[in-house]
């Protein structure tokens, strides 16, 4: 991932797959896993846009999701 952006992604795993059973796989394709969030089907990690790009061709993957940022609007006095 020399020079390619780097981003937090939230992928959902089938509903038919342990989360925890895909970790192995995920990594191979180049994703940093830095959480398993089990009872939501969900692992959290860091990876480039193309890392994305090859984890939502795997079966056992429902989505790949860039994680959003939100912030609330300050009121002006």
């Amino acid at each position: 991932m020399c020079g390619a952006p780097v981003h937090i992604y939230v992928i959902t795993v089938v509903a038919t797959v342990a989360p925890e059973s895909v970790v192995d796989e995920l990594q191979a394709h180049g994703l940093r896993v830095k959480q398993v969030l089990a009872a939501l089907g969900q692992v959290i990690g860091e990876g480039s846009e193309q890392v994305a790009a090859e984890l939502r061709e795997l079966d056992a993957v429902e989505s790949v999701d860039a994680e959003q940022r939100y912030r609330a609007i300050e009121e002006e006095n």
